[in-house]
């Protein structure tokens, strides 16, 4: 763990603040006005990608963990071939869903016609150059080195394109462009370092799609729970953009993002971990080593506490000086939203482990239960917050679902740690 922390925390360093960088050259180049419609085509696509893409790389870890220890490699080939599979088709079906989509937003967030187009186009690359088999592939076979360079990728044409256009005083289409050319280069380079220089195969067909459904027994229901799960906790990181967008218009929205994405970076070290965790909380399971998988999560979970305590006083006194740092001048309104979103990251990173140890005990179920409260909270608290708050409601709907979904977690993560035995239950 610690040796793949290592390579994780150094691609995620440089991940972060390369992400950091390039927003902080879009704010500076497009303006708050600019910057705020960029926003709202990034949250367009990302927000549809979280809802159809399937999170397969937990089904690759959850059960390629169990052939892997067996050698059973053709079930293995044949389980990569399945979370491909369905990879690509979810990227086809939310690719059509990006295009005509823009009918309905484009009229609740002010787009102009060549505004919806370039969001229609843009999601729609968006949509077709992600997966997610390579990453759980990588992470299966212990090449988090692997990983780290490929995921590396992405960020650094973003970064790359970013200067130049920055530098060049170019316009919102330029910085799509770059984005929609970063997310296809990184998948490419994720399936070439995955089939590549991994070595892995990838057993395609109706047999093999059938076969396995049979070898891995709820694989099909973990999936779906798992995608589901996923799709919700990520729903309010882009439906609060557009939210903004649509009660305040682009410049609020632009603020909005900057706060989530400043306060999303201070938890970021620690999101790393559970990268790493979850595969080895996965094979604890599998070798039904109860005590020391117990002994893990209390550990992690005890450092993430103190952690969330720390990033909450940093947002609190330097978050006025990161935000002019980091977008210059004229967005400073983005502080209010950066202190409340920060509060939202830290509850978050306090149980940061909890979903990992639900699903290497196979309680994806438990998660998605957790999932729907959350996504309730946030209905709830954003249709009965904005109207009457403002803008800044939408933060404190963010906040009212972290707390939810982690309470529900935590006490379903307290029965499990009671048991005296690793073994898993049914969903």
């Amino acid at each position: 763990m610690a040796r793949n922390i290592g390579w994780l925390l150094g691609g995620r360093g440089f991940t972060g603040a390369a992400s950091l960088a390039y927003l902080a050259l879009a704010a500076r180049a497009l303006g708050p006005q600019g910057f705020g419609t960029f926003s709202l085509i990034l949250a367009y696509g990302a927000g549809i990608a979280n809802l159809i893409q399937f999170r397969s790389w937990q089904a690759v870890i959850r059960f390629g963990a169990i052939h892997h220890g067996a050698e059973r490699r053709d079930q293995l080939h044949r389980l990569f071939g399945f979370t491909a599979t369905l990879d690509w088709t979810s990227a086809l079906l939310g690719a059509v869903v990006a295009v005509f989509g823009t009918a309905l937003a484009a009229p609740l967030l002010g787009w102009s016609s060549i505004e919806a187009r370039d969001a229609a186009l843009f999601g729609a690359v968006l949509l077709l150059s992600t997966g997610a088999t390579p990453a759980g592939i990588l992470r299966l076979g212990d090449r988090f080195d692997l990983l780290t360079y490929t995921e590396a990728i992405g960020p650094l044409i973003r970064l790359v394109g970013a200067l130049v256009a920055w530098t060049a005083g170019l316009g919102i289409n330029v910085f799509l462009m770059v984005w929609a050319t970063a997310a296809i280069a990184q998948m490419l380079v994720g399936w070439a370092a995955a089939l590549i220089i991994h070595r892995a195969r990838l057993t395609l067909g109706r047999t093999a799609f059938r076969q396995t459904l049979a070898e891995n027994p709820r694989l099909w229901r973990f999936m779906v729970q798992t995608n589901l799960s996923s799709s919700l906790s990520a729903i309010w990181q882009q439906l609060g953009v557009l939210a903004v967008g649509a009660v305040d218009g682009a410049v609020s929205a632009g603020a909005f993002r900057i706060a989530s994405k400043l306060a999303s970076s201070f938890s970021k070290p620690l999101e790393t971990m559970t990268r790493v965790l979850y595969p080895e909380l996965a094979r604890l399971v599998a070798s039904n080593d109860h005590a020391t998988l117990r002994r893990v999560f209390l550990q992690l979970t005890a450092v993430s506490t103190v952690m969330a305590a720390l990033v909450i006083g940093l947002a609190v006194f330097a978050g006025p000086r990161l935000l002019v740092l980091f977008s210059g001048h004229g967005f400073e309104g983005a502080y209010p939203y950066l202190i409340v979103l920060t509060i939202a990251a830290a509850i978050d990173l306090a149980g940061f482990g909890l979903e990992s140890i639900h699903n290497a005990h196979g309680r994806s179920g438990r998660v998605l239960g957790a999932r729907l409260i959350g996504a309730v909270t946030y209905v709830f608290a954003l249709a009965l917050l904005l109207p009457t708050i403002g803008p800044i409601g939408a933060a404190f709907a963010v906040v009212a679902t972290s707390l939810a979904m982690r309470l529900h977690m935590a006490m379903s993560a307290k029965r499990i740690l009671q048991r005296k035995g690793g073994e898993m239950e049914e969903s």
